[in-house]
Order: C-alpha cells, then structure tokens, then sequence
C-alpha cells in the first residue's frame, strides 16, 4: 500500500515538472516571436478560464478527452498500444447516430439503445485489432492506426452517400431529435449533462483496477509469461481488454453525437484521438490523474485558441507545447520501463 502511494506521488510530481518544463520552453519560444510570454499565457488562462462561458469550453473538451483517455488506458495497462481511438470514436457515434435516426424509438428507449450501439461500434472495432494480435500476432500499433483510416473514410462513404442530409448540400447527417440531445447545464452554455459520463466512467474505472479481471489486465501488463505461470489465458484477455477499451472509447462517439453536434459530420473525431493517447500516458494510467490531464489539455487547447486570436502568438505554439509534452512523457516512459526492466533482471539473477 505504501509503495502504491510513493508510486502515486511520484508519478504526480513528475507529470507536473513535465507540464512545468513544456511552458517553459513554450514561453522561450513566444519570446523569440517576439511576444511577450508572460501577455501570452496570461490571454491563454483568460481564454479558459475568463467567463463560464469560457469554461463551459473546457468542459465541452474535457468529455470526449477524458472518456477516450479512460478506454486507450485499459489497453495500455496490459502493455496493448491502442493507437485507434479516433476509429473507435468514429464507429461509436456511427453506431449511436443510427438508432437516433433510423430506429424511431420512444427517448426512454432509444437514449439507452444508442449508448449500447455505441460500446458495441468501438468494442467490435478495437476487439478485431486484439483479434488480429492473437490469431495473427498483428502489431496493435499498426491495425489500431490502419483501422482509424478505415473508419474515416467509411464516416466519409455515409455522410456524402446514403446518410447525406437530403435537405441540405454539406457532408453530414440530419440533426437527431431534440428529445435525444442531453440537456444543458445552463442557456448560453454548451457544457451538458454528459459531464456526468466522466463521473460514472471514473468510479468504474476505479472498482474496474480492483476487480479480478482488472487484476488479470495488469498481471499481463506485466508479461505474458508471468500471466501464464498464474493460469490465465493471455489471448483471451487481450481480446477482452480490447473489447472493453474500444467500448470506453465509442462512449465519447456517443456524448460527441448526442451531446455537442446532433450529428454525423466530416472531422467529428477532431483531433481528440491523438491527445487522449498522451492524456492517458501524463496520467500514469490512473483515473484520477487521467481526469487532471485531461483538465488541462482541455485548458490548453480553449485557451490557445484565444490566445491566437488576441496576440501575435501563433497557435502553433499550443501545438509545439502538445508535442514537447509527448515527447517528455515518452521519455519517461521509455526511463521508467528501463529502471522495470533493470529490476526484473535483479530479481531473476537472485532467484
């Protein structure tokens, strides 16, 4: 338990030294522009956090970059790169969007039908990747990343062919009810009710890494050989642990749809996919520092936006800051399994 704790901490002081150390090299960077890094990130934290409208952006971001974080971190946890988060989003909000649309269901009904839809579209299309690894011994890097062109060009196949809005000439789908939309916290805000998804999504995720299966999870986290000393069966849990975290990740398809856009449309993933990989990974894998990082790059990416348009700065900057944080966060990474892989090797020569 205290080794938990200490592992805790120190994962925390690291991912805010890493944070720490990105700005710093941002605010350099800004001054080279010839800006003034102290305006800049000053706009920057006004453009988040300066009205509730602002925050109510932050929130409206937070949602799917938390949810997706969530799911890519279950299959991290068993040492699984599910580098398809966008695809399961994308197959997600297919899923649901087609019960909203085409079912014609009472709201009661047709609410909870289309959040199953949407679990079963990202289960189904991060399950096929863990299928692949086992059967085929398919690298989950490359299927997860080829099946996200997939999904975007069939996203692309609907939304200009039979899915088309007839009434209208752009790429997307009609508008689902308003019966199905989650309601609003507040007019003049765009922040909903599916904020409560990360809450719920939270507390199972951390009854999920007490649970035997979540137990199993990270037993083959930590090598498929230790894992089948213990009696599990390994390709059978890399299936589940890929249904389960493309289930997760279709979820933010889902409150994407129902929640923000009403809709089927072109580049509706964004670029969510790509951050909730390293939102997971500043997270150290655990729910609540997932929550944290998610918070901040949410921050991030409203705030930029602002900062782009009230100074010289370019957003540019915002990205270089995103990359920087990569970068560091791999490093730590690649740091932290080095330091693992040292110890192992430790144990074994004392055994």
């Amino acid at each position: 338990m205290r080794d938990k704790i200490l592992n805790s901490i120190r994962q925390t002081v690291m991912a805010i030294l890493t944070i720490i150390v990105a700005l710093i090299i941002g605010a350099v960077l800004v001054s080279l522009s010839g800006n003034s890094p102290a305006e800049a990130y000053l706009t920057l934290f006004h453009g988040a956090f300066g009205s509730a409208q602002r925050m109510s952006e932050v929130f409206v971001k937070m949602i799917p970059l938390c949810v997706m974080a969530f799911g890519v971190s279950v299959a991290f946890k068993a040492n699984l790169w599910n580098i398809g988060g966008s695809g399961q989003f994308i197959m997600g909000a297919i899923c649901s969007v087609l019960v909203g649309l085409y079912m014609g269901l009472p709201s009661a009904v047709a609410i909870p039908v289309s959040i199953i839809a949407a679990m079963i579209g990202g289960g189904l299309w991060a399950g096929f990747a863990g299928w692949l690894k086992t059967r085929f011994n398919a690298n989950e890097v490359i299927t997860t990343l080829m099946l996200n062109y997939i999904a975007t060009y069939f996203l692309a196949y609907l939304i200009y062919g039979p899915m088309m809005d007839p009434g209208g000439s752009l790429p997307q789908t009609k508008q689902i009810a308003e019966s199905l939309r989650l309601p609003l916290f507040a007019s003049g805000m765009r922040v909903h009710m599916g904020i409560l998804l990360i809450i719920v999504l939270l507390v199972f995720m951390l009854f999920f890494w007490k649970s035997i299966f979540g137990f199993k999870v990270d037993l083959v986290g930590k090598g498929e050989k230790i894992a089948t000393c213990s009696g599990i069966s390994v390709k059978k849990t890399i299936v589940c642990t890929m249904l389960i975290s493309g289930a997760i990740t279709g979820l933010a398809g889902w409150n994407e749809v129902y929640g923000v856009q009403y809709r089927l449309l072109e580049g509706i993933s964004s670029s969510y996919g790509n951050i909730s990989v390293v939102v997971a990974l500043l997270g150290g894998l655990n729910p609540i520092g997932i929550t944290i990082a998610s918070f901040f790059f949410s921050a991030l990416l409203v705030g930029g936006a602002t900062m782009q348009r009230m100074t010289e700065v370019p957003y540019s900057i915002v990205d270089i800051i995103e990359g920087l944080i990569i970068v560091f966060v791999i490093a730590r990474t690649a740091f932290d399994l080095k330091i693992f892989r040292k110890h192992n090797g430790k144990e074994k020569r004392r055994c």
